[in-house]
């Protein structure tokens, strides 16, 4: 029988050793990271007798590489939830671990959630019909604010379509020098207009308080608002299709990298998965799906984004910090 000093010192030490046994994981927005978080996070932490933490990055791809292992320390983040752009550029990177490929996911690099549009949402009490990108751009006949994303990934994309570029002939037109210009001097037309957003609650948000009188948003964020002061239509013509992915960090202790395999097998089991729906119904809705949201006109390239998401967004950080 071990002495009472003894038997203190073990439960210090077990009581330190379950403090240390965390598990971190990054999500991309707070509104939907604390729904992540009932229907996910707590449940397999009561389940796995470990602590969950939950982080929120900026779903940048450089953002994770500062995160991930070095050659003497572990990575700090375990699991991570975001687009597939950045997942696929920082598999591609050696950040991420492959996992088994699927019919969906052939490079194994992230496991699919969800799959909203990026899509052109404005208030209703200024225009009842409903604006196109060319509109957006025309700040003489619709003057006010427009929301687009800082960042170069769908705006750059939406500049193409709103010079005239169909849907089907972006990606090839933006795959050229000439191409890349032609984006970035329109961008330059409507820069004094713009509200940048960053995160995808925020896209919605920016429209929901009147900021700007009309922006790209992600389409399950504007779908879920309360109730309102303005009225807010959705056009879905020459929306673009994203897809948000869980994955794994490649580097993690040993002991963290099981457990975060753990939890993605569980997040993607159907009780899990009913759980998280009824917390965030708009969340399971995909375009093209029965509940009756039209199919995209432009979905992301990712094999053009796991190419080129490191320069473009260099270039993009430089044009932000060019003259007004």
């Amino acid at each position: 029988m071990c002495a009472p000093e003894v038997l203190a010192a073990r439960l210090v030490s077990t009581v330190h050793h379950h403090r240390l046994a965390v598990l971190s994981v990054a999500t991309q927005d707070d509104t939907l990271g604390r729904v992540q978080d009932r229907a996910y996070f707590q449940p397999f932490a009561r389940k796995a007798g470990i602590r969950v933490v939950r982080r929120t990055w900026d779903g940048q791809a450089t953002t994770l590489a500062a995160h991930a292992a070095t050659e003497s320390t572990p990575a700090t983040w375990a699991v991570v939830f975001g687009e597939d752009s950045a997942i696929r550029t920082s598999c591609i990177q050696g950040t991420l671990v492959r996992l088994a490929g699927s019919a969906d996911n052939p490079d194994g690099c992230g496991v699919a959630a969800l799959h909203p549009a990026i899509v052109l949402a404005w208030d209703r009490g200024w225009r009842p019909a409903s604006p196109r990108w060319a509109d957006f751009w025309d700040v003489v006949r619709f003057p006010g604010k427009r929301g687009l994303r800082r960042d170069p990934r769908s705006t750059l994309e939406i500049a193409l379509m709103a010079d005239g570029v169909p849907p089907h002939d972006v990606y090839d037109v933006l795959s050229t020098g000439p191409g890349i210009d032609r984006a970035f001097r329109k961008l330059t037309q409507l820069r004094p207009y713009i509200t940048w957003w960053s995160t995808p609650e925020e896209s919605a948000r920016i429209i929901e308080n009147g900021s700007v009188l009309m922006g790209s948003v992600f389409s399950n964020e504007i779908a879920r608002l309360p109730a309102r002061r303005h009225d807010i239509g959705v056009q879905w013509a020459q929306s673009l299709g994203e897809c948000l992915s869980w994955a794994l960090v490649q580097g993690v202790s040993p002991a963290m990298a099981g457990q975060a395999r753990d939890l993605l097998h569980y997040i993607v089991q159907p009780e899990q998965q009913d759980r998280f729906a009824a917390l965030y119904p708009m969340g399971q809705v995909a375009a093209g799906s029965p509940a009756g949201e039209p199919s995209v006109d432009l979905p992301m390239d990712l094999e053009f984004w796991g190419a080129h998401l490191p320069d473009l967004s260099q270039r993009f950080a430089d044009w932000l910090r060019g003259p007004a």
